[in-house]
């Protein structure tokens, strides 16, 4: 079922369209990453698979713990993440051309993994705070494990630009938002979604950027 067929206080549920796009997207980005490092076609098949769904392996795995993962049932979707790893072998070079047009599709994509991870978690059961961080952990642990998996510091732990930070707050959003009593559920998630995107593109557009918190924290010497 779709977005757009939900009744008004129906939870957010991903539009199958979109999480074919995103999920093929990552797997992609993962697939590219392990392409670099020259590893073989079960290391690049592996990479992108970790990257297109690890978050929410990580989520399922950790905080819910209520039989398989989501994804692991849903055969179509992997076979779309295995999709995007060919594609990126075979098209490597007209892909790595369209960097921007990922970094579109992935913003969105950040956007609605954090809101389908927090309902994820509130629909399990857990804490208002518990869920903030399972809709984090949905929106950029895929990217974790994939620095993780190819030897790179990863990304979310170093200085840079708005990613994590734009994930958090999308998820406190979405978990607030209802409790003004103003909002259903997918208006809600159709308010974050949008939000998450549009500061993601503004981060991407301003370099909008973290800093060391040594820096932060760190008198200037006379």
């Amino acid at each position: 079922m779709q977005l757009g067929d939900l009744p008004p206080d129906a939870p957010f549920e991903l539009p199958a369209w979109f999480s074919v796009l995103a999920h093929f997207t990552f797997g992609a980005t993962g697939a590219l990453s392990g392409l670099r490092r020259g590893y073989d076609v079960v290391g690049v098949l592996f990479v992108a698979m970790v990257t297109a769904i690890g978050g929410g392996l990580i989520r399922d795995g950790i905080l819910i713990s209520r039989g398989p993962a989501s994804i692991l049932t849903d055969g179509p979707m992997l076979g779309v993440v295995l999709l995007a790893a060919v594609a990126s072998l075979l098209l490597r070079r007209w892909i790595d051309r369209l960097g921007r047009v990922i970094a579109v599709i992935d913003a969105a994509g950040l956007g609605a993994f954090t809101v389908y991870g927090v309902q994820r978690s509130l629909d399990a059961g857990l804490s208002p705070l518990a869920s903030v961080m399972g809709g984090t952990l949905t929106a950029v642990g895929g990217g974790l494990l994939r620095d993780i998996l190819v030897r790179e510091e990863p990304l979310l732990l170093k200085p840079g630009q708005f990613y994590a930070l734009v994930a958090i707050g999308g998820c406190c959003l979405y978990v607030w938002l209802p409790r003004l009593g103003w909002f259903t559920p997918r208006e809600a998630a159709n308010i974050t979604v949008v939000t998450v995107f549009v500061v993601r593109m503004l981060a991407i557009q301003f370099n909008w950027s973290t800093r060391a918190l040594q820096e932060m924290v760190e008198k200037p010497r006379p």
